[in-house]
């Protein structure tokens, strides 16, 4: 009996430290759970106070803002046409600015006239710029010099970055879009020097486009936050180039978002003389992390947000998805215009590029613009095709001799990017942009009235033609 009392407490305890084992690691399991829920909520209650103290954000950083031009030889002006800083110069004076760092986001490179074997003396500004790259290598303190660009082809092997990477000049990371997308390139033209200093525009890294090409961006100077937010951007094609393997993050970690965007603009004072609030959009919507603006909603934003009118250059406008296997209707754009025409008064101009390698079937989609004018008394929808002459000579350069811009000015925001209009470089091609929108303390020649100077300027010169 005795024995059998033993073997009954023995089972009992037994079974009491199993229950007590059970209960504390079920204890360890909750108090592990509640401790991480506790870190996730307290890292996610710091990116929400980090992001809501920025939306607070009414400080006014200085920027000096400036427009930049490259107008190709023999495209001549009347002496009163508004002029402004050489797209050579505005790279020259970055290089010569660049005391730790220079981070480019590039397309492709052609800066030698050897590499589209084309012997042209208007070559030299190229060559020169891609020498003072080259001299890096042989600088004692040189500077860190990042390249991120689009995969080389066939058709752009790129051979001027091979040499600066073999002369140890700078490191080069190529992206694989088509990896990612199916297709598309690395179309933003940026540089970005100390995080102080950039540019952005239409310019590819390539001579014609000091020469022979005509082309617009922005040069900023003493201006680190808004350096600090583009850089942001040329973070991620860094990431991406310098690991093949490496997929597009679901969510961009923290570091790669932005406080700035169309509705929490960043107040400037520009050039220590009036105000702006801008923030820099980029596309395609992948590479878009939390907080930024995406490309096609900033264009989108820019045309709703026009009162009295819209002025458009850019090379390529097409509604349509043309560079996949299959063309796709891509109405966004062209619906956006179309309202604001229509219901609401605003003057529509469009001056649409046009050389050897423009698609005739464009004019379909123009004329369909153009045409509601004619339908509608109060609508007013105009195009106009900008030619860059040519001579013998110059026509013998290859893709040259043509209006590259890629920028809008409304009576209220002034947009500079680096796509084409068709709906290509919105989904799989990556472009960025920066959008500075007027305030009530703005000047009156702000450089968005700068902008707007330079769209009537070609509006009005001999090599805009009349489209019919």
């Amino acid at each position: 009996m005795q024995q059998k009392l033993l073997e009954d407490d023995d089972v009992e305890y037994a079974s009491y430290r199993q229950r007590n084992n059970t209960t504390a690691l079920l204890m360890l399991l909750l108090t592990t759970s509640c401790l991480l829920l506790f870190w996730t909520a307290c890292r996610g209650q710091k990116e929400v106070l980090l992001r809501t103290e920025a939306m607070r954000d009414d400080n006014i950083y200085n920027c000096d803002l400036q427009l930049v031009e490259s107008i190709p030889i023999g495209l001549n002006y009347s002496a009163k046409s508004p002029k402004f800083l050489s797209t050579f110069d505005a790279w020259k004076l970055l290089l010569d600015k660049a005391n730790k760092s220079l981070d480019l986001g590039s397309f492709y490179w052609s800066l030698r006239g050897e590499d589209v074997n084309c012997n042209d003396s208007s070559a030299a500004l190229g060559e020169e710029i891609f020498s003072r790259l080259l001299q890096n290598a042989n600088n004692q303190d040189n500077i860190n010099i990042r390249i991120a660009q689009s995969e080389p082809s066939d058709i752009s092997p790129n051979l001027d970055t091979k040499l600066l990477a073999n002369y140890g000049a700078a490191k080069v990371v190529s992206i694989n879009f088509p990896k990612y997308f199916g297709g598309g390139v690395l179309h933003t033209k940026l540089w970005i020097v100390d995080n102080q200093h950039f540019y952005l525009g239409s310019a590819n890294m390539d001579w014609r486009s000091l020469t022979q090409v005509k082309e617009l961006g922005v040069l900023a100077q003493n201006c680190p936050q808004l350096a600090s937010d583009v850089a942001k951007i040329f973070k991620a094609y860094w990431y991406l180039g310098s690991d093949t393997n490496a997929p597009i993050p679901h969510k961009w970690p923290y570091e790669y978002s932005t406080n700035y965007n169309d509705q929490q603009p960043m107040h400037l004072n520009l050039n220590m003389a009036y105000a702006m609030n801008g923030y820099i959009s980029n596309s395609p919507p992948p590479l878009t992390a939390d907080g930024r603006t995406h490309d096609l909603d900033a264009i989108i934003k820019t045309i709703e947000n026009a009162m009295d009118f819209v002025y458009i250059a850019v090379m390529d406008y097409f509604p349509l998805i043309i560079y996949g296997p299959k063309q796709r209707f891509w109405p966004y754009i062209d619906n956006a215009l179309r309202e604001a025409a229509v219901e609401r008064g605003v003057a529509i101009k469009m001056l649409i590029s046009w050389w050897k390698h423009s698609d005739p079937s464009e004019d379909n989609f123009l004329r369909s613009l153009q045409d509601l004018s004619m339908e509608r008394k109060h609508v007013d929808i105009q195009v106009r095709r900008f030619i860059v002459p040519m001579d013998p000579d110059q026509a013998r350069i290859p893709f040259g001799r043509v209006n590259h811009n890629k920028y809008m000015v409304t009576d209220r925001i002034a947009y500079i990017g680096t796509s084409n209009w068709s709906g290509d470089y919105f989904t799989d091609t990556a472009g960025i942009a920066l959008v500075l929108k007027d305030t009530l303390a703005s000047a009156k020649n702000s450089l968005r009235q700068e902008l707007q100077n330079i769209f009537e300027r070609d509006w009005n010169s001999p090599y805009a033609h009349k489209f019919s």
